[in-house]
């Protein structure tokens, strides 16, 4: 990144700026920065809702030690149409919400059974106004690292992101009972009458799966034919998903859970060993069947069978329940058949997603894989879809896919 783009883009990272954080964060006030310097560790189509920078800093200690310090920051849109179309589903304060609000409170209620792993990056600063951004722990000092999004998340590393994602959605279910106001911020349907701006991102790749699907072996004619027909349907179905009932079991849901939103630690002979979830934009308190049919429906590997399925929602209910029980959860217990049921109720969310997520994953060339490239209607952006949508391996999970949302009538 060229430094005067840089300067002039980020004005808010300054020496005395990152000074101030290596103090607060090592309680340290003799601490002085000698030199910093900022690169952009992800590729366009790795992050659609904001810039993400890797700060590296040169610091003395009071006792003139000479050391570096590296932060990961996230910061608003620069660019205005895209950060007014973000503005609109208020993903920024709905994450400092997250950050500022309920992480805290979930990460005391889950200590206080002792549960100490970690659900999120640590956030050394939030700054709401001017240029909104974050600054927090850079991850990859930890070990972690993000999962190769082409291939997707393996059965095991399901199983991790699902006990995390369990642990959250238990103690924000039990949070809610204490505390209402709690979730203030995360009552937004991420798909609602009233915001239509991603209404042809939805409908344009539901019709583009169609096309594609109507060129092969099991789903050419009558599937091929839902899809196209699901185009005059599909946002009715999302603002379905996105609308809750106060007798409904809901839980705060992290929104954006997929194989982007991942950091995976490993054992040193690769095993995965652990996960932590970034980005909590998009946060929607509601039904837990929300992430679950988005992160398995648009991330799963292709040797995840849809009977694994069945599998990774029973280890999800037994951690589930485990903790709700033993934060001593007032309410009914949702069982394993509820969750089933939820599945088919709100899954849709799931199908919307993975029609543009699974190829989004399969590319490699993301000149042009952003907001603009996904919704708008230059010849680039045109082109960029059409090349999406006919990615030659997107038929080797879309296929097998479609005749499971068949076959659950989510098509119908």
């Amino acid at each position: 990144m060229d430094p005067v783009t840089m300067e002039e883009k980020y004005p808010f990272i300054t020496r005395d700026y990152l000074q101030g954080i290596l103090r607060r964060e090592q309680c340290e006030s003799a601490i002085t920065v000698d030199s910093f310097k900022v690169v952009a560790p992800l590729a366009k189509g790795e992050n659609y809702s904001s810039d993400i920078l890797r700060v590296t800093v040169n610091y003395t200690t009071g006792s003139h030690n000479h050391r570096t310090q590296t932060y990961i920051v996230k910061v608003s849109f620069a660019r205005d149409e895209d950060a007014d179309l973000l503005d609109a589903y208020d993903v920024f304060k709905r994450e400092i919400a997250v950050y500022d609000v309920v992480l805290p409170k979930v990460e005391q209620l889950l200590s206080s059974i002792g549960y100490t792993k970690r659900l999120a990056p640590v956030t050394h600063s939030i700054h709401r106004t001017t240029i909104k951004h974050f600054v927090f722990e850079d991850l990859t000092l930890q070990g972690y690292k993000p999962v190769g999004r082409t291939a997707g998340l393996s059965f095991r590393q399901l199983e991790l992101v699902l006990e995390k994602i369990a642990k959250f959605h238990a103690a924000t279910a039990v949070l809610y009972t204490i505390d209402e106001e709690s979730m203030a911020s995360h009552h937004f349907r991420n798909i609602s009458e009233d915001v239509p701006h991603f209404y042809p991102l939805f409908q344009n790749s539901v019709v583009a799966c169609g096309e594609q699907a109507a060129n092969w072996p099991t789903t050419k004619g009558r599937i091929a034919d839902k899809l196209r027909a699901l185009e005059q349907t599909i946002i009715a179905k999302g603002c379905r998903v996105y609308t809750r009932r106060e007798s409904d079991f809901s839980v705060l849901n992290h929104g954006d859970l997929w194989v982007n939103n991942v950091m995976l630690k490993t054992e040193p002979n690769g095993k995965p060993a652990d996960v932590i979830l970034v980005d909590y934009a998009t946060g929607f308190f509601g039904s837990p069947a929300i992430d679950l049919s988005y992160l398995l429906y648009t991330s799963a590997a292709n040797d995840v069978t849809v009977e694994d399925f069945d599998l990774l929602l029973q280890h999800y209910h037994a951690e589930l329940v485990d903790t709700l029980a033993k934060l001593k959860y007032g309410k009914r217990m949702p069982t394993l058949l509820d969750i089933q049921v939820e599945m088919l109720r709100k899954g849709h969310n799931g199908v919307m997603f993975s029609t543009f997520l699974i190829p989004l994953r399969l590319l490699e060339d993301t000149a042009n894989a952003d907001l603009g490239g996904l919704l708008g209607k230059t010849e680039e952006a045109i082109a960029f879809r059409k090349r999406l949508f006919a990615h030659p391996k997107y038929q080797d999970r879309m296929e097998y896919l479609l005749n499971f949302y068949d076959r659950k009538g989510y098509l119908d």
